[in-house]
């Protein structure tokens, strides 16, 4: 076994996790009696982005030294998507959820995570890999915090019925353009 597939568990553990919890609070989504639509596509997001995260781990195979600095950043990535994911959709849930209700009340703390993430990963990439921040996938990256700080600031509804969406076709293309295979083309 290498130091990075070693390292790897941890990390693919809290994704395991993270991916299973965002599956189940789907699943009691769709058994509700008061979904939310926004509060859905972020799920769907955040599912998403657990295979995204998990493709992209692929690139760091090729770092040949180590450091608990590094490992944390890693580790910290997952850790903030299972963060959010279980501030949108707790264990503690049932059919009777009010989901928009409950998607404003922990909105702030969600983009937060959401925001800690985005900056996290974004740094991986930079300090771990070398990409310079000069890379055109980092306008994706900006555009998913520029949108993620709108929902951090704003409780409008109308607002947030488009966030998700507007995350999910800038990951879409920032996937298309640069994730196809692994690596940051």
């Amino acid at each position: 076994m290498t130091i990075f597939e070693y390292l790897m568990v941890l990390v693919s553990i809290i994704l395991g996790l993270g991916m299973t919890q965002a599956l189940r609070g789907l699943s009691k989504i769709a058994r509700s009696d008061a979904p939310y639509r926004a509060l859905t596509l972020w799920v769907i997001v955040l599912i998403y982005l657990y295979m995204q995260v998990w493709w992209a781990l692929w690139d760091l195979n090729e770092i040949a030294v180590w450091t608990q600095v590094y490992f944390s950043l890693i580790v910290f990535i997952p850790c903030a998507m299972f963060a959010a994911t279980e501030l949108l959709v707790p264990m503690g849930t049932t059919s009777e959820t009010d989901w928009q209700a409950h998607f404003f009340k922990v909105r702030g703390w969600f983009f937060a995570a959401m925001l800690v993430f985005t900056v996290l990963a974004t740094l991986e990439t930079r300090i771990l890999l070398g990409v310079p921040l000069t890379h055109p996938y980092r306008l994706m990256q900006v555009s998913v915090m520029v949108l993620e700080i709108i929902g951090f600031v704003t409780s409008n509804p109308r607002v947030h019925a488009w966030l998700p969406a507007l995350v999910i076709a800038i990951l879409f293309a920032g996937q298309a353009f640069f994730r196809l295979l692994p690596g940051l083309g």
